[in-house]
């Protein structure tokens, strides 16, 4: 039986088609790379060293305890030991609730930082609450707090001098921010040795 003109012609077609198909050049995939470059950056950074202590606090995070700012006091001192006490003031509008040490940073006139080793506990006897254990501290807004510090000014080791801040910030034990800076001139020798009492509640 012979087949239909018109079956034989769409065999035909398919035959065309499929020879072009096969010789047509496959095209490979374009693939792309990006490379991201990462750029210096020049922002300086505080260096605080965190010495081991006898003492251990856990401050829970409190995001009142980060609108605060610090003014420091008259210092003291004999021996090459001086001790002062920095009060900070609650600008938020939420009560800040501290149980622990803080934290100090000191800087240049310039602005650069400079190497501070904080160190939880004062070593010297002071009148008040600054050598007790830390305590829960309420600080309502516009209310106040204070801590106690402690460095001394004799070089050690092969220190022929130590570095004199003219400004500082503090940061509350729970805090993930830092004060404004403040007026605080203090040079601790023994790469910057600062010892702090807890946050106490002013008596």
């Amino acid at each position: 039986m012979t087949p239909p003109r018109w079956a034989l012609a769409l065999l035909a077609g398919a035959a065309l088609l499929l020879a072009a198909c096969s010789s047509s050049p496959s095209t490979p995939p374009r693939s792309t790379t990006t490379t991201r470059a990462s750029l210096p950056t020049t922002a300086a950074t505080t260096t605080t060293t965190l010495a081991p202590t006898t003492t251990s606090t856990t401050a829970a995070t409190s995001s009142a305890c980060n609108h605060i700012t610090g003014s420091a006091g008259q210092s003291q001192g004999a021996a090459g030991t001086i001790t002062g006490v920095i009060t900070v003031t609650n600008t938020g509008t939420s009560t800040c609730t501290a149980n622990g040490y803080p934290v100090v940073a000191l800087l240049s006139g310039s602005g650069a930082p400079l190497t501070v080793t904080m160190v939880n506990g004062l070593s010297v006897n002071l009148s008040g609450p600054a050598n007790a254990a830390p305590s829960l501290v309420t600080v309502a807004p516009s209310s106040t707090a204070q801590f106690a510090y402690q460095y001394s000014d004799v070089p050690v080791g092969s220190e022929t001098a130590c570095p004199t801040s003219e400004m500082a910030t503090a940061t509350m034990p729970g805090a993930t921010s830092a004060s404004p800076t403040f007026a605080l001139a203090i040079g601790p020798c023994g790469n910057g040795t600062i010892r702090v009492s807890p946050v106490y509640t002013p008596s």
